[in-house]
């Protein structure tokens, strides 16, 4: 049962990140960025091998101990050989590698460096750990120097290449994959990136026992560094062309600032005193934002050097993409008027808590110590990370809240007139940008950013490269996970698809409540039926908090939750509740304000507290080691989402109404505010940040929640410098150019 149940983890981790994860298979491995369905395979084969390692008996153990020890690079060396020749369709390949192995003297020359390189036995065998790495720096740093032979052939002049060299141990009926890091000549080119081995001829070489137990070879290289494709080098032209304007923007607002101190100088230097008008502090922050000031003062002209008549006219177009304007209007903490503060706070949780998610279910992949993760997250506290998919419920209820909110507000001030096409076209073009930006950056760019054994290929991601448009169209939750360009990118299209539908409810509760109220109601007993016919009919597992789930095999399981991720996690149908119970949450507090009514009485809101934290208490813990019928997960599917969303609407109600106390102090923190503008790019960001380190990574990670935290706060902050200089490049100078434009068509 604890293999189930650790198995569990894994697919609840990998599933939480709504985006798939680099996993070594049974026989090789293979990066595919976003297969969810290979991804799901390759933890139940991981899990299994844990499973298995525990059932072989002490004697077979010791057996298999003792072939391993037989891995070295020198015994290795004749199965290579063998390997190459019968497949590689260079000469020079085997004859730099025999080369090589005849160059292992002096020790600390370039052979012994190469053969030093190879991946040995490692410590962890029986938590599952048969991945040996070897030394990846090492091996690529070879150089071989050039040889003239006896019978004038050329041999050396090559580097080291790093490859992987998987096979197959048998153990009585059991097969357990073993990966090792090997060190090969960079003139060794394997057809296709693999080379497969039929005949097991050269396992006579390696192993101790008559019947050799090693099968199924094949052998994968790392890729060399490729020129850039056509879609990089687009992606590098679009780059560039944001980051001359934004240049352009700010040298010249940096002129003009510079130009206003030297005026204020010469004014004082000439009348001997300062002038009525700012200086310091106030004129440096006036021309940042491309104040003018031109005004006399006491009879004394100020002329500020003026720009070409030409720059003048796009002066506005360019200091859009000013890097000083931007990055205060970033970072003011100011509280405006008619802000929502403790909303900063919320939204910047949230991220964070997808983010410590994120971090736990990333290094799933390359940990060592397999079997001492179900010890350490089976636990009632874990639940919070278990339970991490509520952080995007959040996210939903925010953005319905929101939108309603401010509708609410223009209506008002507008007689309920509302410009409906710039609605959709400003949100678009507010997402979109920065967003594709990403998205071509991670798809073309990204891959030739580092190197090391689990770095990908350098190719464009097959899903992104056929199925970029849905990204654009926002439709791409709708297909499979296994056709998914950029995993995470799930939530932005519910939250497009709700956005698109919202007049429907926002019209109807300005002119008509009543069928406001029944469009809502009956939105909520869509979704919730919904979500309880599909977990009825395929037996889904309640959320993704719950352990204990049955004994089946781990490929049952596997499927079980691939059709939770499909029909249920990712589908605006089932996960559009607590969208429908923001809006109704600024619908109410709209009305309120309006009939001016009073603080609720303490005993009001202590039993609001009691009930809300009970909710949101229950959907985080309630599941944990619970035996469950079909029929109690149907039901928890259908209600867990709006249960929570309505928990989190009780502390937005009493913060917003001044009643919130020390909770709403905390979320109000002025600290959130510039962190909280940041957290779209954040969202859109932080996988690549985690991707970098993970595939990155040279060695095994030894898993404990002491590392994680550390991960994690690396992440938090690494993500959200990231998003600052998205933003400041990217999003902001867009959503300026939209307000610039909005500005002059409404003039006219």
């Amino acid at each position: 049962m604890s293999y189930n149940r650790l198995f569990i983890v894994l697919l609840i981790s990998i599933i939480s990140i709504a985006s798939p994860i680099n996993s070594e298979s049974s026989s090789q491995i293979v990066h595919e960025k976003y297969d969810m369905t290979k991804v799901v395979h390759d933890a139940s084969a991981r899990i299994s091998l844990v499973k298995k390692l525990n059932e072989i008996s002490d004697p077979e153990i010791w057996s298999l101990i003792d072939e391993l020890d037989s891995f070295s690079g020198k015994n290795l060396s004749p199965l290579l050989t063998e390997i190459l020749r019968k497949n590689d369709s260079s000469d020079k390949c085997v004859e730099d590698l025999l080369y090589t192995f005849e160059n292992l003297l002096p020790v600390g020359g370039w052979g012994a460096k190469m053969l030093d390189s190879y991946a040995k036995p490692e410590r962890g065998i029986f938590q599952g750990n048969l991945h040996w790495l070897g030394d990846f720096n090492e091996c690529v740093g070879v150089y071989a120097p050039k040889k003239t032979t006896e019978s004038n052939s050329t041999v050396g002049d090559f580097r080291g290449q790093y490859c992987t060299l998987t096979v197959t141990v048998h153990i009585k009926n059991t097969s357990l994959p073993l990966s090792i890091g090997t060190c090969l000549p960079d003139s060794c080119h394997p057809p296709s990136g693999n080379i497969l081995l039929e005949n097991q001829t050269g396992f006579r070489h390696i192993g101790k026992s008559a019947n050799p137990i090693f099968t199924d070879v094949k052998l994968t290289c790392q890729p060399k560094f490729e020129k850039f494709t056509a879609a990089a080098i687009c992606v590098i032209l679009l780059l560039s062309v944001f980051i001359f304007l934004a240049t352009v923007g700010s040298l010249i607002t940096a002129y003009e600032h510079f130009a206003k101190i030297e005026v204020n100088r010469q004014f004082i230097s000439t009348t001997g005193f300062a002038s009525g008008k700012p200086v310091n502090g106030d004129i440096d922050r006036q021309s940042m934002h491309g104040d003018d000031d031109d005004s006399p003062t006491l009879g004394y002209t100020r002329k500020i050097a003026s720009l070409p008549a030409w720059l003048e006219r796009v002066k506005p177009f360019f200091n859009c993409f000013c890097i000083f304007t931007n990055g205060a209007k970033l970072l003011d903490t100011s509280n405006a008027e008619g802000q929502l503060p403790c909303l900063h706070g919320i939204r910047f949780l949230s991220l964070s808590w997808v983010i410590v998610c994120h971090t736990y279910a990333f290094v799933i992949s390359y940990v060592r110590n397999m079997g001492e993760i179900l010890p350490a997250v089976d636990t009632w506290s874990f639940q919070i990370i278990m339970n991490g998919y509520y952080s995007v419920d959040s996210f939903f209820l925010l953005s319905g809240f929101l939108l309603a909110y401010l509708f609410f507000e223009v209506a008002a001030k507008n007689n309920g007139k509302v410009p409906w096409l710039y609605f959709y076209i400003h949100r678009y073009v507010r997402l979109t940008p920065v967003y594709m930006i990403m998205l071509g950056f991670q798809t073309t760019i990204f891959p030739y950013m580092g190197s090391g054994p689990f770095w990908p290929p350098y190719e464009i991601d097959k899903n992104c490269g056929q199925y970029w448009w849905r990204n654009l169209l926002y439709i791409n939750n709708f297909y499979d996970a296994a056709e998914m360009c950029v995993g995470w990118s799930w939530y932005l299209a519910n939250d497009m698809q709700f956005f698109v539908i919202s007049p429907i409810i926002l019209i109807a509760l300005w002119r008509k409540p009543v069928i406001g109220y029944a469009i809502l109601a009956w939105l909520l007993n869509a979704t919730t039926t919904i979500n309880f016919v599909i977990s009825y009919q395929y037996k889904l597992a309640a959320g993704l908090g719950n352990l204990l789930v049955s004994d089946q095999p781990q490929t049952f399981m596997a499927g079980i939750w691939m059709d939770f991720f499909n029909m249920i996690y990712t589908k605006p149908y089932t996960r559009i509740s607590p969208y429908l119970v923001g809006i109704a949450l600024a619908y109410y507090l709209y009305k309120r304000r309006e009939s001016a009514c009073g603080k609720n009485s303490l005993v009001t809101l202590s039993i609001g507290w009691l009930i809300s934290s009970g909710i949101v208490l229950a959907c985080m813990f309630g599941l944990f080691h619970r035996h469950m019928s079909v029929l109690e997960m149907s039901f928890y599917n259908a209600f867990n989402r709006t249960c929570y969303a309505g928990g989190l609407a009780w502390v937005i109600y009493v913060c917003l109404t001044g009643q919130g106390g020390v909770v709403n102090k905390i979320l109000s923190f002025k600290l959130f505010i510039p962190l909280s503008r940041l957290t779209y790019c954040a969202y859109l960001v932080h996988p690549i940040v985690m991707y970098t380190l993970y595939w990155s990574m040279k060695s095994m990670i030894e898993f404990s929640h002491f590392a994680m935290v550390i991960y994690f706060l690396g992440f938090l902050v690494l993500s959200y410098g990231v998003a600052f200089i998205t933003s400041l490049l990217f999003e902001s100078p867009v959503i300026r150019l939209d307000k610039l434009v909005r500005n002059k068509l409404t003039k006219t």
